[in-house]
């Protein structure tokens, strides 16, 4: 018995030693027999793609192998790249893929390894993939490249295909629209300028292409046709609009001059595969009879924009057949009409710039709306294009936790046909929270919708990160529980005083940064790496705790960041908050926090606990003319200082007075978020100003107090479009949240 299951065992083992030796070594201790045999006639992007496998295999293991033509190489010891006659006598079953078709294949038959997709594209992915795949190399960002050191490879049996999930792919962020060589690896497929410039041009010339955007303004501007032709331009209102509006688009000759430009466009430039002819950024479109019949005959200002746009795809498809003409469905037009559908060669590029990011489509009240606009637009337009948001354009370094929210929208996307998706990030600069994650995530998603995104942000976390990794997917989850808690909603609109950032996130996040940057100290670049993950909770913990920021360093970390990655640029629209502003900010409250004044308590008599208030009516821009100006129209008492943010119409304000009693003397913070303006005075004195018709915008102020009673006064008005009214205070002793009650009396 023991005899018949020692031969069974060793049977097994010859077997395994049997296959083995059936196997092939690519390489073993710095040797290998293979060749990278490439055609004559292969595109350039595939003869990129023969090099960049030669460059990582010798990263891998370093041997660099030659590059060879067909007659080159020993047979059963090839990497043979791209759909060349080698591959269809070994592979006669398949057929040669389109040259746009970013779909591949890598196999091996017998000893040689065949690597092969569309000649533009798909060749290329398919040696990415096997590097990836089978060598474990990973491209983590332009600069983070990884190549694990291995002395041999060996392989029996290998067989990989992939197609994309979505066809054209633009991750719109600035380390992967900067470099080509990085988005080529990251498999996307999209470029804003075609350049011809070494090998960088090779992986971005074959890519597709989208030329402009709100090109009607562009066509047709005010500075060029108003003078001679107002007609040209939308009627609002009763009179033809002189500045950046919208074009009157039932005129004929705003089509023919459309029409025209258009043309010269692609003429001039015939490297992209779609062109714009889309409304401008604004809600101005023309009011005239002839446009608004349009509107009213196809079910919105989408049907007239359709109606527009499919004459001029009509005029341009005999001359460029394999063309498109672009537009948006875009806020006031992202609803589909009625009655009308686009041509075949227009592409209808729908936006999700009012979508809160953090829920999926289906399952967020403030997207349903999008949702059923997806689907309508899915069912109707022949060619959907998807612009999506995915950062905070407000303050570029502002967390946006949608980690998990992502996957569902490129999903929906994907199930509704959207052929191409713009995935629009930190184009601008590199301030981005965890920005180099987010590029990665997206590239992956895009190639594969179903993709593991846990296993995705473990991958990347432990690779880019090292030793901090852990710590990194700690900061997510924490941003997961607090962040993403109940009844948060946020655009890509977002500001520092969103309710979602609470002291514990702050103070929890900068500790976790903190040990993840000891986890790597003894090297500099992962701590790097991590340093620039500080760079939002500093910002953040100077505006909602300055005074904890000032105790932690928060303002000098901040600014020895800025100057260390070369930070000017933070905000998309708004130059007056780039870095400077907030450098002259945080040296101010600096300042104050150490030379502010003492006020000294006093001679006050008090009554009941409480606070008193008086409210005023009325059309005003700021608390002086609501004094002035404003009808008093109530009065009385309350526990404490705040307005009913729900019940309240627009265009009122409130005079809260009370007299504070201090218990420790020292240096307090006073913080206020208010929309619209408010101004709280101590003892008379102005000491926190946040006044004028504006939106939710907070603001803080260091005072020194003396321990006893000081008057209070907070005045307090809203103009329109939403009410906000927030007071908290920071004490000597670390009490951080509003006025107490207990210590607020009525003036006698």
């Amino acid at each position: 018995m023991y005899t018949k299951k020692l031969l069974f065992i060793l049977s097994g083992f010859m077997l395994f030693m049997l296959s083995a030796c059936t196997g092939n070594d690519l390489f073993q201790n710095g040797k290998s027999e293979y060749s990278i045999v490439v055609s004559d006639e292969a595109s350039e992007t595939e003869r990129y793609a023969a090099q960049e496998l030669q460059h990582w295999i010798a990263e891998v293991s370093g041997v660099e192998l030659p590059i060879t033509g067909l007659d080159g190489g020993k047979e059963g010891k090839r990497l043979i790249v791209g759909f060349n006659p080698l591959v269809e006598k070994l592979m006669p079953e398949k057929g040669k893929p389109g040259d746009r078709d970013d779909a591949f294949t890598w196999c091996n038959k017998g000893g040689d390894l065949l690597f092969w997709g569309g000649s533009k594209r798909g060749t290329l992915y398919s040696v990415y993939s096997f590097l990836e795949e089978e060598l474990g190399c990973r491209w983590y960002s332009s600069q983070a490249s990884v190549a694990p050191k291995r002395d041999s490879y060996h392989f029996s049996k290998l067989y990989r295909h992939e197609e994309p999930g979505i066809i054209i792919r633009d991750n719109c962020y600035l380390d992967v629209r900067e470099n080509a060589a990085f988005s080529a690896r990251m498999r996307n497929n999209f470029i804003r300028v075609p350049r011809p410039d070494g090998a960088e041009g090779l992986v971005a010339g074959s890519a597709e292409g989208y030329w402009g955007v709100h090109a009607m303004g562009y066509f047709i501007s005010p500075n060029e046709y108003y003078k001679e032709h107002p007609e040209y331009f939308s009627l609002i209102d009763g009179k033809r609009a002189s500045e950046y509006a919208q074009l009157c688009l039932s005129n004929p000759e705003v089509l023919a001059i459309c029409i025209q430009k258009v043309k010269d466009v692609m003429r001039r430039e015939p490297d992209y595969l779609i062109y714009s002819m889309e409304q401008n950024d604004n809600m101005k479109p023309c009011q005239c009879d002839a446009c608004q019949a349009l509107v009213k005959k196809y079910g919105g200002e989408s049907g007239i924009m359709v109606w527009f746009v499919n004459q001029v795809a009509d005029a341009v498809k005999d001359e460029f057949p394999d063309k498109f003409i672009g537009t948006f469905a875009y806020q006031y037009t992202r609803h589909a009409p009625k009655d009308i559908k686009p041509r075949e060669n227009v592409v209808i590029r729908l936006c999700s710039i009012e979508c809160c990011m953090l829920h999926p489509y289906d399952e967020c009240e403030q997207n349903l709306s999008f949702q059923k606009d997806l689907e309508d637009w899915g069912a109707l337009a022949p060619h959907l294009y998807i612009w999506d948001y995915t950062t905070d354009f407000l303050l570029y370094c502002t967390p946006t936790p949608n980690w998990w929210a992502l996957q569902s929208h490129i999903q929906s996307y994907r199930d509704n046909h959207a052929i191409g998706l713009m995935e629009e990030g930190d184009y601008q600069t590199i301030t981005c929270e965890l920005r180099e994650l987010h590029a990665w995530l997206l590239s992956k998603l895009l190639w594969n919708p179903d993709a593991d995104v846990e296993a995705l942000i473990l991958d990347f976390t432990d690779g880019f990160y090292g030793a901090a990794g852990p710590y990194i997917r700690q900061y997510l989850d924490l941003e997961k529980r607090i962040l993403l808690r109940e009844g948060m909603h946020t655009g890509c609109y977002a500001s520092l005083w969103h309710d979602m950032f609470t002291p514990e996130f702050i103070t929890e996040g900068r500790r976790l940064l903190t040990e993840a940057k000891a986890a790597v100290s003894g090297n500099e670049e992962l701590v790097a790496r991590v340093e620039k993950e500080e760079l939002a909770l500093c910002l953040l913990q100077m505006e909602h705790l300055p005074l904890d920021g000032l105790k932690s360093g928060a303002d000098e970390l901040f600014a020895q960041l800025v100057k260390k990655f070369g930070v000017k640029k933070m905000t998309e629209f708004q130059p007056q908050y780039d870095v400077d502003y907030w450098l002259e900010k945080f040296s101010k409250l600096r300042r104050t926090a150490d030379e502010t004044p003492l006020l000294p308590a006093q001679d006050l008599k008090t009554g009941e606990k409480g606070v008193k208030w008086t409210r005023y009516e009325g059309k005003f821009k700021s608390t002086v003319e609501m004094l002035s100006n404003g009808k008093v129209t109530a009065q009385g008492t309350r526990p404490a200082i705040g307005i009913d943010e729900t019940d309240e119409a627009d265009h009122f304000g409130y005079v809260f007075e009370t007299i504070a009693k201090v218990e420790t003397e020292g240096l307090y913070e006073l913080r206020v978020k208010s929309d619209d303006g408010c101004v709280v005075l101590v003892d008379g004195q102005n000491v926190l100003d946040n006044d004028g018709s504006h939106s939710v915008v907070g603001r803080t102020e260091f005072i020194r107090l003396a321990k006893g009673l000081h008057r209070v006064e907070i005045r307090y008005f809203d103009d329109h479009e939403g009410q906000t009214l927030e007071l908290q205070i920071s004490t000597p002793e670390g009490y951080q949240g509003t006025l107490p009650e207990a210590n607020l009396y009525l003036p006698e």
